[in-house]
């Protein structure tokens, strides 16, 4: 299941508003590197080896850079390695629709760690542990 919604994402001193893809089949949650960058400015990690990972369209992508940021939501913050995309690109095409893609993924792992689901009435819903701003 996947849901959309807007938030903020908050590194170091820094915050920026992004739409958030809330997606339960990806194992990861992972940043558009261009975004960032613009964002915050390159000031990354890298990873000792890249990473290979595929996209909701089968598509294998790179992930070479992390950072420890915290996606703010709903008036809560949350604490989180994200994966930093530079080849996050900013359309896929799945069973023959085109679909955008936000600056943003949030995957499985980030979503069960802090009690986020997904209702279909609701769209996401924080029910679990979080931290107050």
């Amino acid at each position: 299941m996947r849901a959309l919604k807007g938030l903020k994402v908050k590194f170091m001193d820094l915050e920026a508003e992004c739409t958030a893809l809330f997606d339960s089949g990806s194992a990861i949650t992972a940043i558009q590197g261009s975004f960032f960058e613009e964002s915050f400015g390159p000031r990354w990690l890298k990873l000792s080896r890249p990473l290979r990972l595929f996209w909701i369209n089968g598509e294998s992508i790179t992930a070479g850079k992390y950072a420890q940021v915290s996606i703010i939501m709903d008036g809560f913050e949350i604490p989180e390695i994200v994966f930093i995309v530079d080849d996050f690109v900013e359309q896929v095409e799945v069973e023959g629709r085109s679909i955008k893609l936000p600056e943003l993924i949030v995957g499985s792992g980030t979503m069960d760690r802090y009690g986020i689901i997904l209702d279909p009435k609701e769209g996401v819903k924080l029910t679990g542990a979080t931290l107050l701003l």
